[in-house]
C-alpha cells in the first residue's frame, strides 16, 4: 500500500482511537523515551498496542556477532503489536528500540476488547489495519528474501518507492538505513550502485535514487 495513504490511515486511526479514550485515562497510559533506549526486548511478552505519537522507534534484529537488521522503522502514528496481542505467541520476536526522543501511547488488549465491544465501526478498521499490516508484513519478507543485491534492488524501487515512469526519482533516509533494510552490508549496497551507475541504468547522490532505466529494473522482478 502507497506509504502516503497508509500515514494517513493512521493518522485517522488514532485520532478516532484518541477520541473514543481522551475522557478515561485509565485505558491508555503515554511514556516518553530517550534516543537508544529499549522499548522491549525481543522475548518480552507484548501486553499492548503501541502507538508512536512523536519521534521514531527502529524494530530491529541482533546477530550473534553484534551485527543487526532494521527491520523496519516506525514514526508519527505508526502502530506495534497490534498482530502480537491477539496471538498465542504474544512476544516480541525482535528488538524495539527508540532511534530518537519518542512519545508512544500504550493500550492494552482488554482495553481494546472493552472499546470494540463499544463501537464495532472502529473494530471495522481495527481489523482493516491488521490486513495491512499482514500485507506490508509479507512484502518486507519478499524484499529480503530476494537472492541478489541488485534483485532487493529491483524489489525496493518497485515495490517500495513506486518508481514508475510518472515518478522516477526515489527518496531515501541515507544509504546506510536501506541497507538494513535490505539486510545488506552498505559497502556492498554501494559497489552495486556504482555499477548501475556505470551502466547508465541510474544515478544517485546523498538522499536521491534516479533511476534511468526503468524496463531493467522490472526486467528482474
Amino acid at each position: 500500500m502507497h506509504k502516503d495513504y497508509l500515514k494517513n490511515f493512521h493518522a485517522l486511526f488514532y485520532q478516532e482511537l484518541f477520541s473514543l479514550i481522551k475522557n478515561n485515562s485509565s485505558l491508555y497510559s503515554i511514556k516518553h523515551y530517550k534516543k537508544e533506549q529499549i522499548i522491549a526486548l525481543s522475548g518480552d511478552d507484548c501486553p499492548h498496542v503501541g502507538i508512536v505519537l512523536d519521534g521514531v522507534i527502529s524494530i530491529e534484529q541482533i546477530h550473534s556477532d553484534g551485527s543487526k537488521n532494521i527491520i523496519n522503522t516506525l514514526k508519527q502514528y505508526d502502530i506495534f503489536g497490534e498482530i502480537l496481542i491477539f496471538s498465542d505467541q504474544s512476544t516480541y520476536p525482535y528488538d524495539i528500540i527508540a532511534s530518537k526522543n519518542c512519545e508512544i501511547l500504550f493500550i492494552t488488549k482488554q482495553n481494546l476488547l472493552k472499546i470494540f465491544k463499544e463501537d464495532i465501526d472502529f473494530l471495522d478498521k481495527f481489523l482493516y489495519h491488521i490486513s495491512i499490516s499482514y500485507m506490508n508484513l509479507n512484502q518486507l519478507i519478499k524484499l529480503k528474501s530476494q537472492k541478489t543485491i541488485i534483485h532487493k534492488l529491483a524489489y525496493f524501487l518497485l515495490n517500495y518507492a513506486h518508481i514508475s515512469k510518472n515518478n522516477l526519482n526515489c527518496k531515501i533516509e541515507s544509504k546506510t538505513k536501506l541497507a538494513q533494510l535490505m539486510g545488506v552490508e552498505r559497502q556492498s549496497l554501494i559497489r552495486e550502485l556504482n555499477h548501475l551507475r556505470d551502466s547508465d541504468i541510474l544515478t544517485y547522490d546523498r538522499h536521491f535514487i534516479y533511476v534511468k532505466d526503468l524496463d531493467y529494473f522490472k526486467g528482474l522482478i
